[in-house]
C-alpha cells in the first residue's frame, strides 16, 4: 500500500469510530417516565437531621 492510502485508511477508521461513538452516546432511554412516588417511595417525607431531638 502506498503512503497516502495508509493515511486515508487511518483517517477513515478514525471517522467511523467517531461516528459510532457519537451515535452511541446520543441514544436515549426509551423507558417511559414513572411518577416520582414510584421512583422514590419516601419522597414526600423530609427529615431534618441537623438538630438533635
Amino acid at each position: 500500500m502506498s503512503y497516502l492510502s495508509i493515511i486515508a485508511a487511518v483517517w477513515g477508521i478514525c471517522a467511523i469510530c467517531a461516528v459510532l461513538f457519537i451515535r452511541g452516546a446520543a441514544q436515549r432511554n426509551q423507558e417511559p417516565l414513572r411518577p416520582q412516588a414510584e421512583r422514590e417511595p419516601n419522597a414526600g417525607r423530609s427529615q431534618d437531621f441537623s438538630r438533635p431531638a
